[in-house]
């Protein structure tokens, strides 16, 4: 008998409460790249089985859609391979995934805790400040309206993360494409509207926004900020409203990973922002990354302003 858990000191997916949540997780268990075993818990508490001497790739999948089933998985490439939709997660509930190998008969019997990633990356914003260049500007009533995300591939995959070669243009496969908040039900993933917030040189906005997403890997020179839709980097937005008007000030975010966080410390709004909320006004907005270590594990650095 072997037991399985994804709790404890080798689970990578650390973070608060709702971050690291287990609601159900499902087990697994590839012998010779076969599905060999396989079993389900209700809850984070461990999964026992009895297993015939060898080498075996044990799989976790927590949080998992309800659809998940682990006989549509008979080969190990199945399940790497197969994707999962940003829209199987949800805020507290998070689609975790991880494997490593085991031997059996395990040497001190001990349990097997078997280390899992978040399969989204973390974007979020603490700190809103207005330094208006242009005293006229700083006149004007300043409201922050709303702060989400935009460009956000919507496939995973439960193996690792795509390669850029692999992100497809097909708008089916990306929400909130051209700043258009037009998909329902992702509210509490990639968007936060109705803040309504007055900001003035002297009361900023201090309350941090985060997102949840699926990992981009663009690099920056495959970026475009075309009218006509195709793949592009991932932007968070700052939607606000100047003397009754509304500007955007997007933030561009770098190629980006699973299980990381990428976190603006502070955004400065120095002058009017675009009208378009996928174009960059050329100074409107200066950006501190977070270099501090997160709560998530492992935390990705980002050391310049912008």
């Amino acid at each position: 008998e072997v037991v399985f858990s994804v709790l404890g000191e080798d689970t990578r997916a650390n973070g608060t409460e709702g971050e690291r949540e287990v609601d159900n997780w499902t087990l697994l268990l590839y012998k010779d790249g076969r599905l060999a075993e396989a079993g389900t818990s209700d809850s984070g508490s461990a999964i026992r089985k009895k297993l015939a001497a060898g080498d075996y790739t044990a799989f976790a999948v927590v949080n998992p859609p309800a659809t998940f089933r682990a006989a549509d998985y008979p080969e190990l490439d199945d399940l790497a391979g197969a994707e999962s939709d940003l829209r199987d997660n949800a805020p507290g509930r998070l689609v975790m995934a991880g494997s490593r190998t085991v031997t059996v008969p395990i040497p001190d019997g001990g349990t097997q805790r078997i280390g899992v990633d978040r399969l989204v990356c973390k974007a979020g914003v603490r700190k809103i400040s207005v330094q208006f260049d242009n005293p006229v500007l700083a006149e004007r009533p300043f409201l922050l309206k709303a702060v989400y995300m935009t460009n956000c591939y919507g496939k995973s995959r439960y193996g690792r993360d795509w390669d850029a070669e692999d992100i497809l243009s097909d708008g089916s496969r990306w929400y909130h494409r051209l700043g258009i908040l037009s998909e329902g039900g992702l509210e509490g993933l990639l968007a936060e509207r109705g803040i309504d917030a007055t900001l003035t040189a002297d009361t900023p906005h201090v309350q941090e926004h985060s997102f949840y997403f699926y990992p981009n890997p663009l690099p920056e020179t495959l970026d475009t900020r075309s009218g006509t839709w195709s793949r592009r980097h991932t932007r968070l937005v700052i939607e606000a409203q100047i003397g009754g008007r509304t500007y955007y000030y997007p933030v561009t975010l770098p190629a980006s990973r699973r299980n990381r966080t990428y976190i603006i410390e502070e955004a400065v709004i120095r002058k009017l922002g675009s009208r378009d909320p996928e174009e960059d006004e050329p100074g409107a907005i200066d950006v501190t990354f977070s270099t501090a270590t997160d709560d998530w594990s492992p935390t990705f650095t980002v050391t310049e302003t912008s």
